[in-house]
């Protein structure tokens, strides 16, 4: 029924508009508009709508298509070019289809893309019970320190969902909501990989605030993590002017089966690549982001699972990708991982970084003789 009261409202909709616009002749400005195909105070109407309603603000984009388009839209939910819309809301995550997949291993399609969780607060700063038999066998071949410490370091590593944390070492927990520590969590992974790059001569900077802890000062809710994360972003780049690779490490929501491989024997926490399609030179992140990932297949085939695209209606949609063009969101795992499984990929994972980077390092010394 809702469908169906959906598409009459469409039908009347279109109807209404088009006479409005084709009998209305001596309107100058719709004139303008038939002849330029948008409607340029379309934006204004919706940045309105947005400041009371956070809802519309994650969906704002660059406006290309119609205003009869446009207001259909905004009125009904129904974009008129894809018929999908018409039942977006009678099954829940097809939305997921309104993006790409940009490349993808064998297995990895629609139905099993990185899951971003969003719990609510208070479920971020909840004390939770670490099962403290579950770390006994971790850390025990932890990075050396390199002898000498690299002259720059190009690489900030930061955490936007820092409270992200494993099932395996916590107690009373069995989903993405509630599998969130304040100190067992992805900052540890990201800190193992930032420590392995130093070995090896990329300077790494690991940012470990606690942005969960930002959005609770502030009474700030979950969506705004990236929004927080930024503020330490910029700051980084404004104190280093050598940042090139601005990397956010998280983990994903998916079951143990899609987020882990075996390599030579072992398990691995497998890596998936996304991209916020939200602004304007994303294609930049896109490049590196299908450059890097096929580095790593090329070597280990199993252990990144794809580069996916997220617009703003699935998220953020930006991620501070906007702020580099080597910049991307790294899911490393899931949360059936544990931090073992976690470390062999970070290890790994530096390791690949480091020969790409250099790689890259020596073809821009090249062009530049």
């Amino acid at each position: 029924m809702k469908v169906y009261m959906k598409f009459i409202f469409f039908i009347i909709s279109s109807v209404s508009l088009a006479i409005t616009l084709f009998t209305n002749q001596s309107n100058l400005y719709f004139s303008s508009f038939l002849q330029k195909g948008k409607y340029d105070n379309t934006e204004m109407y919706l940045r309105m709508i947005a400041s009371e309603n956070h809802y519309f603000g994650q969906d704002l984009k660059e406006l290309e298509e119609s205003f009869i388009g446009n207001v259909i839209e905004l009125a009904t939910n129904i974009n008129i070019k894809d018929v999908r819309s018409l039942i977006f809301d009678e099954i829940p995550g097809l939305y997921t289809l309104t993006s790409e997949i940009i490349v993808a291993r064998d297995g990895s399609d629609f139905t099993n893309l990185p899951i971003e969780s969003s719990p609510p607060i208070e479920e971020l700063m909840k004390d939770r019970e670490v099962d403290e038999d579950s770390l006994e066998n971790i850390d025990k071949d932890k990075p050396k320190p390199p002898i000498e410490l690299p002259k720059k370091n190009t690489v900030f590593i930061y955490h936007s969902h820092n409270r992200e944390s494993f099932i395996p070492h916590l107690k009373g927990t069995n989903n993405a909501n509630t599998a969130q520590h304040k100190d067992i969590n992805i900052t540890l992974v990201g800190q193992r990989f930032g420590e392995k790059l130093l070995e090896k001569g990329i300077g790494a900077v690991v940012d470990t605030t606690d942005i969960a802890a930002t959005l609770s000062e502030r009474n700030w809710k979950y969506y705004q993590s990236y929004q927080a994360s930024r503020e330490v972003v910029t700051e980084a780049l404004a104190n280093n002017k050598d940042f090139i690779y601005l990397l956010d490490i998280h983990r994903d929501s998916s079951k143990r089966e899609k987020t882990t491989t075996t390599i030579n024997g072992k398990s691995y926490a497998r890596v998936y690549f996304v991209v916020g399609s939200g602004h304007n030179n994303w294609q930049r992140n896109k490049q590196f982001a299908e450059e890097f990932y096929q580095y790593i297949i090329d070597r280990y085939p199993t252990l990144a699972r794809g580069v996916y695209e997220k617009s703003k209606k699935e998220g953020n949609g930006v991620y501070n990708q906007d702020l580099s063009p080597n910049s991307v969101v790294i899911e490393i795992g899931g949360i059936e991982n544990n931090l073992e499984e976690m470390y062999r990929t970070a290890d790994l994972l530096a390791e690949l970084f480091a020969e790409y980077y250099w790689q890259a390092a020596e073809e821009v010394s090249g062009n530049t003789n």
